[in-house]
């Protein structure tokens, strides 16, 4: 079997920011990674720029937020697999340019669909409505409706 990695989710904000996106260096195409936090969310992960002291640069791996319910849904059953998963940071927008908005992050995740789990079959869609019957019309009691 390969080891190409195929989209999971195409584009997932991250909940909850709990930085500041213009100071922390971020920027499209970085990497990310995903991980259980305590509380049982799914953490997103990225390599920060956090200075010592304000003045000497440093760059440290730190939490941006954490998934949604339908991206942690999609992405669980591979993170408890251990799957190798691709992620990147594809959308931001920063506090100076969110124009009175929350600042955004979005990523997307790569890896193995094997363990992927059909969301919409486990959903209660209600039933169609029956379809009503054709009577035949009345004098015709021996001919039916093709």
């Amino acid at each position: 079997m390969s080891d190409s990695k195929l989209p999971l989710i195409h584009k997932a904000p991250v909940e909850d920011l709990v930085i500041h996106v213009a100071r922390t260096g971020l920027s499209i195409g970085d990497n990310a990674r995903l991980e259980r936090l305590s509380d049982g969310r799914i953490g997103v992960f990225a390599r920060l720029r956090k200075p010592i002291l304000g003045l000497i640069p440093h760059h440290r791996e730190g939490l941006i937020g954490h998934l949604g319910p339908m991206a942690e849904e999609i992405i669980a059953p591979s993170l408890a697999h251990g799957d190798d998963l691709r992620v990147r940071i594809i959308d931001l927008t920063p506090e100076h340019l969110a124009n009175g908005y929350p600042p955004e992050v979005y990523i997307s995740v790569w890896g193995d669909p094997r363990h992927l789990q059909p969301i919409l079959a486990r959903v209660d869609l209600p039933a169609p409505p029956p379809e009503p019957k054709t009577k035949a019309p009345k004098g015709l009691s021996g001919l039916r409706p093709a």
